[in-house]
């Protein structure tokens, strides 16, 4: 599982990947099934393009990658993309949407599943900022095929129901499109239109969207979540959020694990979360942030009992 977290998040799973890599000596790019939400689903889609995790450190780091992953890094990445606009406080002043059909219908059929926050979301209005240029390289590479085994979780704009782009049932999409649509985070990017229907951050519903593969049979499960806190011990400005993220992740986690999984957690300690900072978008937070993943996660790979397990045959169905 790969989360939302922006720019400095996906500093964070590059570090923390990277060492799994190399430390635990584990091919993320091995895992049976890839899911990635928001800033996640970048990571992930290159993963299964073939870029290894150690490369994604590098070109973080700004130092040489391998020369296949700098290669294929070069195909997907936009180039010369330059920095994201910084939303005002005016784009939320714009209307708002009222509660919309599908919306108040998909309450009426399931009210226990209300969530007033996705709800809220919903009635944003519309962000103006289209990044679909930054994800012409990766579309242009890969076109109409989908990677096996990757899941990208996305919000359906109507309704708030989320969807997970290639998972049996669900509609057709390319993948730039599905990654786009996982990062559109609302009122800021544009929503991303898919088969007639507008989608947007996969955040929204859940930051790690973990218990998308309770029902999957794996054995080990590989949860990344840089907007949380280990242990959900975190204070100061954004340590509410973080606690309510690392709460919500636990319950999907007792859900995947009353279905027999075991789950490794990686998420931020003391020195990511500094380095991290409050910014999500911050781009000059990069190297920072992989050193202090890296490290940390060097250090918790001690401590977990089933990590070597990982890469064994009869284990195949660790998932990331």
């Amino acid at each position: 599982m790969l989360g939302a977290g922006g720019v400095v998040g996906q500093a964070y799973q590059a570090g923390v990947l990277a060492a799994l890599e190399r430390e635990a000596r584990w091919d993320p790019r091995d895992a049976d099934i890839i899911v990635g939400t928001s800033a996640g689903s970048v990571t992930g889609a290159a993963l299964r393009v073939g870029v290894p995790a150690t490369d994604l450190a590098a070109t973080t780091y700004g130092v040489p990658t391998s020369r296949r992953g700098g290669a294929l890094l070069e195909r997907i990445l936009p180039p010369d993309a330059g920095p994201l606009p910084v939303p005002s406080v005016r784009s939320l002043l714009r209307p708002w949407n009222p509660p919309s059909p599908a919306l108040i219908t998909r309450v009426a059929r399931r009210p226990l599943a209300f969530r007033p926050d996705v709800a809220f979301v919903t009635m944003l209005p519309k962000g103006q900022v289209d990044i679909t240029d930054r994800a012409r390289a990766l579309d242009e590479f890969i076109g109409d095929a989908w990677p096996k085994g990757l899941r990208i979780c996305a919000i359906r704009r109507s309704d708030g129901a989320r969807v997970v782009f290639g998972r049996e049932g669900a509609p057709t999409a390319k993948l730039a499109q599905a990654v786009l649509a996982s990062c559109a985070i609302p009122s800021y990017f544009a929503p991303v239109t898919i088969d007639g229907k507008e989608y947007v951050d996969g955040g929204v519903h859940s930051v790690t969207n973990a218990d998308v593969l309770k029902n999957e049979g794996l054995d080990i499960v590989v949860v990344v979540s840089s907007m949380s806190a280990a242990h959900g011990n975190a204070h100061g400005p954004d340590g509410f959020l973080r606690r309510s993220v690392h709460n919500r992740m636990e319950r999907e986690i007792t859900r995947l694990e009353q279905n027999g999984a075991a789950v490794i957690r990686l998420e931020p300690g003391g020195e990511s979360r500094r380095v991290m900072g409050l910014r999500a978008m911050a781009e000059d937070r990069g190297p920072r942030v992989i050193e202090a993943a890296y490290e940390e996660t060097r250090v918790r790979i001690r401590s977990i009992p089933f990590i070597a397990s990982l890469g064994e045959p009869d284990r195949a169905t660790a998932a990331v």
